[in-house]
């Protein structure tokens, strides 16, 4: 190995050094770089005998530019493989730690909460006073069982004196009766408003679990202070993360890592067990990563944050084994994708540009072998008792095996070019159906916690007591409390028996108070007689949210039961914020893409938000998705769509619901399902797609029959194959400056220098068929019988060959530019045909098209 400022030389090839020490990982690049070196080699053998065809100096050139092209095409495959395989890790890696952080802000607003509830209070002041009876103790171990049973991401809640003491625990058995923690006692200093703590403890019975603390003040401004701490499921959690992000990586690890670095959870302890210090992954380290012996692909991902909050300074690092970060892709994930499409906007200037240069170089070798054959064969012709037909036959016939060559290096390389599209486009249907799998898992993670917030706050004695009362003003503070908490809300409101509003949370929309509340969602609350059971709206207006209270939103609702009986005193209602908080969930699922867009939308069609301003909630998607209503739940598809002239990739996720929620519940209209689709380009027109793909096959002649023969030059128009005489053809030339003709007609494009003449360039697609060449046309010089010549641009050069006289057919209809053409059709294998052309018609042409033309021809000869 050797190594340049930027490039690693491997096997004689340079590679950049970010992905010199992975090659021997890609299988994929070993494809190509075997049969690309086994070419030019067989070209190196070629090339000594170059000498004797006369085109020496142009097969050296060109092999040369194939060879830089060789290496420039090999390292970027290597390096999108490793950008595929990067964004891949580190996509999950990044979606793991914000969905925990967004997880864990909800556990800061629970704290805080709960530490208000008036039974833990009563508690608290109780034992200040010495007057704690066990009955009160088991009273307050039953409602934190039932605040358990609908907040099921915790294991263990536990009430604490300030010194320590347990006053009371959801599982006593796992809690000591003395919890002497310091980093607990931080809560209760001033200002604090809860800490998180994760590692050891005694109210697990000192195994490790996350714990959120908050000061507890006693009843009716009581001194006493206390403790509440809540353990959070964290690694009940995370398994189902990991097992969900892990899915179709093979033999991935997913870990989650404390601020020095040592693994706290893992999806495979096999691989990276508990405690292991994992070293940073990133691009500084090379993306690569040695534990045990054994080399990863690794990416790591700090917290986004979320609301203000970033998590306890943890990291998520995925890490696959080196040996299966690059294999190539199941052939289920290998779907079939339009070929008339321009992508060419997906890919950056240099992948773009390795199929320009590698059709450049392959025009420079037609045009070298077409001056070496036609050379050839002009020196074929002896008179009579002149030698030299042996030696120039041999010229043909290497010529013949360079074209080969050409052949096979062009095929290999439009292969790998092929590879290196459809691995871009298989990137991003992948990004668009795991991004639609995250966005619907933060807006069902989301939801789980709205319906879990109104059932538990309608069992705060505050609220009850206040609607027994109906003391409105006491029902509005804690309303106000409850809101300053959870912003994620638009309006809180109690209403009683009747459905009328008594107390909302926000006082600039006090003129709800009183108001009769319409809706099945306000009968199924008051009808309720279960504290486990909730009510949601359908995503429609019911005059609560929006500033005319006109627009659609979701609202979540309870029985707020008597403080002495289990019949309802009134109900609990919850406007959640949806324009926004949605709206905020879709783009943080969406990728850093120009055009991204999500929508979440019902099964119904109806949107319920958008990151794209066009389309407002209640709104019915303004395009078809056949899909969305016979997806199951928890499933997603992916495909190809047509929106506003473009062609994008959708993802589209049906909600399958979070733990309890939403689980195993009949597929309904107002199912909610998130759709994203990234952009992939314009759709082509029936003509353009063949312009972009490669062009038509090679016109493939039949032997000669007879002694008589005629060589023929063939090239391509408008994506037909024509051809001249070889004897009147002079040489293909390198692409070169044309003067303009400003009054010469369309079909002329201007004058061009050769042997120190001005000849006019003729554009054969513009003459015969109405549709110019293009600016990549290929030029050749003609001549006629009396030794006029003319330049012709022609699409792309053919091959020069032998056809038997016998073959020539005359054409049955004669092209309506000349009537005096000399016009023959040339038959090749299979259905093919060559229209073979004269240059003497050609010239008459060109001084035909107008007599000023025909002037300024004449004048310059």
């Amino acid at each position: 190995m050797t190594q340049g400022s930027d490039k690693v030389y491997r096997k004689g090839l340079p590679f950049s050094a970010e992905v010199a020490p992975l090659l021997a990982a890609m299988p994929l690049l070993e494809e190509y770089r075997e049969p690309l070196l086994r070419l030019q080699g067989a070209w190196d053998s070629l090339a000594l005998l170059g000498q004797m065809s006369g085109a020496a100096t142009d097969m050296a050139d060109t092999r040369t530019a194939f060879e830089a092209l060789t290496a420039r095409l090999l390292d970027s495959l290597a390096r999108r493989q490793l950008r595929h395989a990067v964004q891949h890790l580190q996509g999950r890696s990044q979606v793991a730690i914000d969905i925990l952080v967004r997880n864990l802000f909800e556990r800061t607003a629970d704290v805080g909460f709960l530490a208000s509830d008036a039974p833990l209070r009563a508690l608290l002041q109780a034992d200040a006073a010495g007057t704690v009876e066990d009955g009160q103790i088991q009273a307050l171990r039953r409602r934190f069982a039932a605040y358990v049973a609908k907040y099921s991401v915790y294991d263990q809640v536990v009430l604490l004196a300030a010194d320590g003491r347990r006053l009371a625990a959801l599982d006593e058995a796992s809690c000591a009766t003395i919890v002497d923690d310091v980093r607990l006692r931080e809560a209760l200093e001033p200002g604090r408003a809860f800490v998180e703590v994760h590692g050891p403890t005694a109210l697990l019975g000192g195994r490790a679990g996350l714990i959120y603390a908050a000061a507890v003040s006693g009843a009716d401004g009581s001194d006493a202070r206390g403790l509440l701490c809540l353990s959070f499921k964290l690694e009940d959690e995370m398994s189902g993360l990991f097992r969900a992000l892990c899915a179709g990586v093979s033999r991935s690890v997913l870990v989650l890592k404390d601020a020095g670095g040592k693994v706290l959870l893992t999806s495979d302890p096999w691989q990276i067990p508990l405690g292991a210090p994992l070293p940073p992954a990133g691009q500084a380290q090379g993306w690569r990563l040695d534990f045990a012996g054994r080399d990863y692909l690794a990416c790591e991902s700090s917290a986004s944050g979320y609301e203000g909050y970033v998590g306890p300074g943890w990291q998520a690092q995925m890490l696959q084994p080196l040996q299966h970060a690059f294999a190539e892709a199941p052939p289920e994930r290998q779907a079939a994708r339009a070929r008339d499409l321009d992508t060419r906007e997906l890919f950056d200037e240099e992948l773009r540009s390795i199929p320009v240069e590698a059709r450049r170089i392959q025009r420079e070798l037609s045009r070298s072998l077409w001056n070496g054959k036609l050379k050839s064969r002009a020196h074929a012709q002896p008179t009579a008792g002149q030698a030299g037909a042996g030696g120039n036959a041999f010229a043909v016939t290497l010529l013949n095996e360079v074209e080969r060559t050409g052949e096979q290096l062009r095929q290999v390389f439009e292969r790998a070019i092929a590879q290196l599209e459809e691995g871009a486009l298989d990137a991003v249907f992948d990004g668009a159906g795991f991004q639609s799998e995250l966005a619907i898992s933060i807006v069902n993670r989301n939801l789980y916690e709205r319906s879990n917030d109104c059932r538990w706050w309608a069992l705060d004695a505050r609220l009850q007591q206040a609607l027994a009362r109906g003391d409105a003003a006491a029902a509005t503070d804690v309303l106000a409390s409850i809101h300053a908490l959870y912003t994620v809300y638009s309006l809180l409101l109690v209403f009683d028996t009747q459905g009328r509003v008594i107390a909302v949370s926000d006082p600039a929309q006090a003129h709800h108070v009183g108001r009769s509340l319409q809706g099945d969602w306000v009968q199924g609350a008051l009808s309720s007689r279960d504290a486990g059971q909730y009510v949601v709206s359908d995503h429609s207006p019911c005059g609560l949210y929006g500033e005319d209270g006109r627009a659609p939103c979701l609202v979540y609702a309870a029985a707020v039961p008597h403080p002495d009986a289990a019949t309802p005193v009134g109900g609990i209602a919850i406007v959640f914020d949806g324009e926004p908080q949605f709206r905020a969930m879709l783009r943080a699922a969406l990728p850093e893409r120009a055009g991204a867009t999500a929508v979440l939308v019902t099964r119904a069609g109806e949107i319920v938000a958008s990151s794209d301003a066009r389309w407002s909630a209640g709104q019915v998607l303004p395009f078809p998705l056949p899909a969305l209503a016979s997806l199951a739940a928890d499933q997603h598809v992916t495909g190809e769509m047509s929106l506003d002239g473009r062609v994008m990739a959708y993802g589209l996720a049906m909600s399958g619901g979070y733990r309890e929620y939403r689980r195993l519940t009949p597929a309904a209209a107002g199912d909610l399902a998130a759709l994203v689709m990234l952009p992939l380009g314009e759709r082509l027109a029936g003509g353009d797609s063949a312009a972009l793909s490669a062009s038509a096959a090679a016109f493939a002649p039949m032997a000669p029959g007879g002694t008589k023969t005629l060589d023929v030059a063939s090239f391509l128009v408008d994506h037909q194959w024509l051809g001249l005489p070889a004897m009147q053809v002079v040489a293909a030339l390198e692409r070169q400056r044309i003067t303009a003709w400003p009054t010469a007609p369309a079909a002329v494009r201007g004058m061009l220098a050769f042997e120190g003449r001005m000849l006019p360039v003729l554009d054969l697609g513009q003459l015969l068929f109405h549709r110019p060449c293009g600016d990549e046309a290929a030029l050749m010089v003609c001549q006629t019988g009396a030794g006029q010549r003319l330049v012709l641009a022609v699409q792309q050069l053919g091959q020069v060959f032998v056809a038997g006289a016998e073959q020539l057919q005359p054409s049955p209809t004669r092209p309506g530019w000349a009537a005096q053409a000399q016009v023959h059709l040339l038959k090749g294998r299979g259905p093919q045909m060559l229209t073979l052309l004269d240059g003497d018609d050609l010239w008459r042409l060109v001084n035909g098209v107008t007599a000023a033309a025909q002037a300024e021809v004449l004048a310059l000869e």
